[in-house]
């Protein structure tokens, strides 16, 4: 199950991404892939329920349980499906999908086995500064709080050029989740392309985050 994020800005505008490359790498190792489409994301239309509060005062924390129960419901959904596992599924999130994710991993639910992350946040790009985030503080106390109750192994990757959520607010991040008793590996890639924010659109990531993300999965 792979999420997605998409700006508010722009959201109305577009279609909802379908990371080709990211959902090829799975299709080929045997994975059926499935993009859920959170509430006022893309074509949904209506409004975007999972942002709540402001950029001086953001819910981090409220906002990623909202987008956890799109996903939840996806899986939910899915593995009533005779062509799909009743459990080990993967759940893929990227930028406020990643964040949506790691939301998710709080809830343990029995159909998971693994959570990826790439890239996740909120709040990025504050009021359209690179490197600036909405609530720093607001995002540390919410993945303290998801990370008290997650069991379900969690796969994190972020790009030393990520213009959204930086190193060191990745590694920050991290710190609180282990530190409050969840499960993560977390890897730092080196820069990619103009900005690492975009590491799994394309086919030259599988080459930089591919043999990691393998490991976790055999494993889990």
């Amino acid at each position: 199950v792979i999420n997605h994020g998409t700006d508010e800005a722009t959201r109305l505008a577009v279609a909802m991404p379908v990371y080709y490359w990211l959902s090829r790498w799975f299709v080929e190792r045997g994975y059926t892939v499935v993009l859920p489409q959170r509430r006022g994301h893309g074509a949904t239309g209506g409004p975007l329920v999972e942002s709540i509060g402001t950029c001086e005062n953001p819910d981090h924390y409220a906002s990623g349980q909202i987008a956890a129960d799109d996903i939840a419901s996806t899986v939910s959904y899915m593995t009533t499906q005779p062509f799909v596992a009743k459990d080990g599924v993967i759940v893929v999130g990227v930028s406020t999908g990643g964040w949506a994710s790691l939301a998710l991993a709080a809830r343990n639910m029995r159909e998971i086995g693994g959570i990826v992350n790439f890239a996740g946040g909120r709040g990025g790009h504050a009021y359209g500064q690179a490197n600036a985030v909405c609530g720093t503080d607001a995002l540390l106390s919410a993945a303290r709080t998801y990370g008290s109750t997650a069991r379900v192994p969690t796969d994190w990757y972020y790009a030393k050029n990520d213009s959204y959520f930086g190193p060191k607010l990745a590694e920050a991040l991290a710190r609180v989740w282990s530190g409050a008793g969840g499960s993560v590996e977390e890897h730092i890639l080196p820069a990619y392309g103009y900005d690492g924010h975009a590491i799994a659109d394309d086919r030259a990531g599988w080459d930089i985050w591919g043999p990691s993300l393998q490991e976790f999965l055999t494993r889990v």
